[in-house]
């Protein structure tokens, strides 16, 4: 498909001026503007962030409900359970509110609901349990702003329940004590896009201040938050919110932590990706780390995960590492044979013509891994994609979108034909009746045709701005990297370059999916070109193109230098 490419424009003398003022090179200037940043003051606090830009926790609606409730469990020391989801978000909001509260003198377990048994969300059969076995307040994290019924029959039972959570929020918060989520109408809190792990890290912010002021920590230390960072980061990155603001900062000292390797299950966890050395990045996070944390809800139990992060046995961390490794191993196999199967049944719904969405099931995929897939294939195509993996007379589904669709707003369309469904604006999951499938089909691709027919775009690429290869020096390319962490809301720079010859153009990889290689030449100077998971395209490649890309530097062999890294091209 043809991808759109949007040339931003700026104020050529306003990017000047904020350059010299900072003292950077004018790229540098033009990058920020394009990100938002309007002055030398907010330019500093994006470039160079501090922990006192982290917002007041209490000023999350609710906060001091939950503290308050906690407060309680601390002083009649009672038994209290973590309620967590089993994707990398919800495993980092468990490990941190585990590792906090049992520093501080807690009693406190954990239960992740197995993805193919229990499925997401709270359970009637083991609220009973953990209330049985002793547990009289439950926290919820990465789940239960939609679960009213089972949080209902926990307080019929006696188990007092909070809520954090950042999906979308129902028209009606469910009866617990407190409901922490700050996409809530009503609550202010400045960064609404937190993920769930980063809802948790407010809360314990908020519960270590009104510990310390009740000399909770007089006999001994207070917990080092910042520690905990290097799981808030994990997790930010992972969950694909927007890198700005709170969250940026998070990441920021986050990343940090995560180079530190202080944790025993982070350095087995860079030990078994190959990121045993050098400092550690949002796009290593988001490639190598996490899908490794991935892997243990996706194909068995989350608890691998949680147990991995939550260790002081650097030899168990390994040894938790190392299976997980192998189980993202066997992740990679079963997702590139759905992925094969997809786009065979893709092809055969829209005979060559470019879809506005799609919806893809079968008998035989597995539930675990139909996210990934339909992220694929949400970039192959570039509309969004429901797969839907069906078992006897029920579908489970994983939607993926893309910047300008609301899914959850696309799939309140088509709640009739939906027994459950949740998310938020680029990611959903849902349960259907087969006999359902069809309607839904019909219904979710009027919703998003609506979307798009109210100004909706498709596939764009946002261009920072037109630079030939031969611009690029090794401290303008240095001089990028200030602008990290990247990700959702704060890019990596993409920049433009016409009429490039391209050589050597080859797929490299030992298997699917394979990465392009080439090599650029300009005025007689010559690049090495790499596109990630581009391999399918490379017949699409003529001998002159026009190219976007981000340079970054490639160390092989000792030596190091320029590479430019593909993102779309097409002929000049």
């Amino acid at each position: 498909m043809d991808r759109a490419w949007d040339i931003r424009e700026v104020e050529s003398i306003e990017a000047e001026s904020l350059a010299s003022e900072l003292k950077v090179p004018e790229i540098i200037g033009r990058l920020l503007l394009l990100r938002g940043v309007r002055n030398a003051e907010e330019a500093r606090r994006f470039l160079s962030p501090s922990l006192s830009d982290l917002h007041d926790p209490f000023s999350m609606k609710d906060m001091d409900k939950v503290v308050a409730r906690l407060m309680k469990s601390f002083m009649k020391k009672e038994k209290v359970c973590v309620w967590g989801d089993y994707d990398v978000d919800g495993i980092t909001s468990t490990s941190v509110l585990l590792i906090f509260l049992r520093q501080a003198g807690l009693d406190v377990v954990y239960h992740i609901p197995s993805r193919f048994e229990e499925g997401y969300g709270l359970n009637d059969a083991e609220i009973d349990n953990i209330y049985q076995h002793g547990t009289r307040l439950l926290i919820t994290v990465d789940c239960g702003v939609s679960d009213t019924e089972a949080i209902e029959h926990a307080r019929s039972i006696g188990l007092d329940v909070v809520v954090l959570d950042h999906h979308q929020v129902p028209d009606e918060l469910p009866p617990a004590i407190g409901v922490l989520n700050p996409h809530r109408e009503d609550c202010h809190f400045e960064t609404e896009d937190l993920a769930a792990v980063g809802v948790a890290f407010n809360l314990v912010m908020a519960l270590r201040a009104e510990l310390r002021t009740r000399g909770f920590f007089s006999d001994s230390g207070e917990p080092n938050l910042k520690e905990v960072m290097d799981l808030v980061a994990l997790g930010t990155v992972a969950d694909i919110v927007p890198l700005l603001g709170e969250n940026r900062t998070i990441t920021y000292f986050g990343l940090q932590e995560l180079s530190a390797g202080r944790r025993p299950g982070i350095a087995a966890l860079k030990e078994v990706s190959g990121l045993r050395w050098g400092d550690v990045t949002a796009g290593q996070v988001a490639f190598r780390l996490a899908p490794r944390i991935n892997a243990s809800g996706r194909l068995g139990s989350a608890s691998k995960g949680v147990d991995l992060l939550t260790t002081r046995s650097y030899s168990k961390a390994l040894k938790l590492a190392r299976l997980l490794d192998e189980a993202n191993v066997e992740r990679q196999g079963i997702e590139q044979e759905i992925y094969q199967q997809a786009m065979e049944q893709a092809d055969e719904l829209i005979h060559g013509q470019p879809p506005q969405s799609l919806v893809l099931y079968s008998d035989n995929w597995h539930v675990g891994v139909i996210g990934i897939v339909a992220s694929r294939l949400v970039e192959h195509f570039a509309c969004p994609v429901v797969l839907v993996s069906l078992d006897g007379s029920e579908g489970r589904g994983s939607a993926r979108g893309l910047s300008g669709i609301h899914l959850y707003e696309a799939m309140t369309r088509c709640e009739e034909f939906l027994v459950t469904f949740g998310g938020h604006r680029m990611a959903a999951g849902l349960t259907l009746k087969r006999e359902d499938l069809d309607n839904f089909r019909k219904s979710f691709s009027k919703a998003i045709a609506e979307q798009i027919e109210q100004g909706a775009p498709g596939k764009v690429f946002s261009v920072d701005a037109e630079v030939p290869p031969s611009s690029w020096t090794p401290s303008m390319v240095q001089a990028l990297l200030s602008l990290a962490p990247f990700g959702l809301g704060n890019p990596e720079p993409v920049f433009l370059a016409r009429n490039l010859l391209l050589k050597s153009v080859r797929t490299v990889g030992r298997e699917p999916p394979y990465h392009l290689k080439a090599t650029a030449v300009e005025d007689g100077r010559s690049w090495d070109v790499i596109g990630f998971r581009m391999g399918e395209r490379v017949k699409e490649v003529s001998r002159h193109v026009d190219i976007l890309y981000t340079p970054e530097f490639n160390t092989w062999d000792g030596q190091t230098s320029i590479q430019l890294r593909l993102l779309d091209f097409r002929p000049s």
